[in-house]
């Protein structure tokens, strides 16, 4: 799937000009709104976690692997965790944005994910490293992204870190790397200094985008179906302005996300660009057909997606918030992620469903896009969950699937999730922030 501080429109005024995340995975860049009702005093950047949890990922104890309803992640002291603005999740672990700018990792780190200069995995939170040998911790954040092994930080100063896997060139450095384990500054495009000016990130594990100040897409890493865009190379080893069909640098862009190898672009006039990998409908022109080249999503053949002010993607599907606060969605559907009460994919972008016989789903504020599921935070803070839940990672208290949005459980004694001020949505297990 930004936020710099408890309650979330008080935030740089870089990350505010962005509009859409998280992501984990994926490609989250906008503070949520101010829930309307009042919330409870004493949950102060409290995170609950679900769904599966091999390696640690979950922050809490799950006797089974599998937790199905949301419970408290622990700090190293086994207290609640705390003091937390923004989340991001990959496939076995979890990253969270303190109110002070610094950023915890647990779970899974065979490959340095958590940044903490070690292979160990952790189930308790570990505060990450700063930069390139630089002593202490990583500072000065205000966002994170997240995917498969890969994380990646956005500093208010406008540079961007990136840490775990780097098979690659998803680090951005030229490929040169002093040390594995500890986060690097992703280097600008000549290699000749620290890439500037970003207001955005997102992440896909094998390649990251970044969205500069002047409303252009930068991309670095993988590139094998085109999701960096026809100008960069199929390996990126620094970052790559993405172009348009004249090769010209895309320009008017507000938000970008990036999920299986394809990629997304909310543009200043509501419309939603995309491009790359396109097996399974997943860039919803219609067609199958990959492309390197950015085309507008559409509705219909010819109809082109409008009043879009959010997009998150994930895998092989993605989610636009609309300007009526209703949701539509396109690409795979196997486990319900589309939301429209069926398992077909689809190739343009359809309403989600709301509750019950309700044709669409409305009072939107938010939305996140997981590997194969879906989250929506309401205009009152609160939550609903839709699409594959084989690991408990809908938090409904089951293991069932939903083809429609559906509310959620917590454990005995957690407070109701009616205040969700973040997200993260990992492959397999889903992190939220209560205000």
């Amino acid at each position: 799937m930004t936020r710099s501080a408890p309650r979330l429109l008080a935030r740089s005024a870089l990350a505010l000009l962005a509009m859409a995340a998280g992501l984990s995975a994926c490609a989250k860049a906008v503070p949520l709104a101010e829930p309307t009702a009042a919330g409870p005093v004493n949950t102060g950047g409290m995170v609950l976690s679900t769904g599966f949890s091999d390696i640690g990922q979950l922050g809490r104890s799950a006797p089974t692997g599998i937790r199905t309803s949301f419970g408290p992640v622990l700090d190293k002291s086994g207290a609640n965790l705390l003091g937390v603005v923004d989340l991001a999740a990959g496939e076995g672990h979890s990253l969270a944005l303190l109110h002070d700018g610094r950023v915890l990792a647990w779970g899974a780190n065979d490959e340095g994910q958590l940044g903490n200069g070690t292979h160990v995995g952790s189930a308790v939170p570990v505060l990450v490293k700063a930069p390139d040998g630089t002593p202490g911790q990583l500072t000065g954040v205000i966002d994170i992204a997240a995917d498969s092994n890969t994380s990646v930080a956005l500093r208010k100063d406008g540079t961007v870190v990136v840490w775990g896997r780097a098979n690659s060139s998803q680090r951005g450095t030229g490929d040169t790397i002093i040390d594995p384990l500890i986060p690097s500054v992703v280097l600008n495009p000549t290699g000749t200094g620290p890439l500037t000016g970003v207001r955005a990130i997102a992440a896909d594990g094998g390649s990251e985008l970044a969205l500069t100040d002047q409303g252009t897409v930068l991309g670095w890493g993988d590139n094998t179906h085109g999701q960096l865009g026809i100008s960069a190379p199929e390996e990126a080893k620094l970052p790559a302005l993405v172009t348009g069909p004249d090769r010209a640098p895309l320009t008017g862009v507000r938000a970008v996300a990036i999920g299986g190898q394809h990629s997304v672009a909310l543009l200043g006039d509501g419309r939603v660009l995309a491009w790359g990998r396109n097996e399974v409908n997943q860039l919803g022109d219609g067609t199958a057909t990959g492309r390197s080249v950015p085309q507008d999503v559409l509705t219909a053949p010819g109809k082109p997606l409008t009043g879009a002010t959010e997009i998150s993607t994930a895998e092989k599907h993605t989610l636009a918030l609309l300007k009526d606060g209703s949701v539509v969605s396109w690409g795979r559907n196997t486990g319900g992620q589309l939301g429209d009460g069926t398992l077909k994919t689809r190739a343009f972008a359809t309403q989600v469903r709301g509750a019950g016989t309700q044709p669409k789903l409305l009072d939107v504020s938010h939305i996140v896009a997981g590997e194969g599921y879906s989250v929506a935070v309401l205009q009152n803070g609160t939550i609903l969950t839709w699409g594959s839940n084989g690991r408990g990672q809908l938090a409904t208290g089951d293991r069932l699937d939903r083809t429609k949005p559906s509310k959620v459980n917590v454990e005995n004694g957690v407070p109701p999730p009616s205040w969700v001020t973040a997200i993260g949505a990992g492959r397999r297990h889903l992190l939220i922030a209560l205000r």
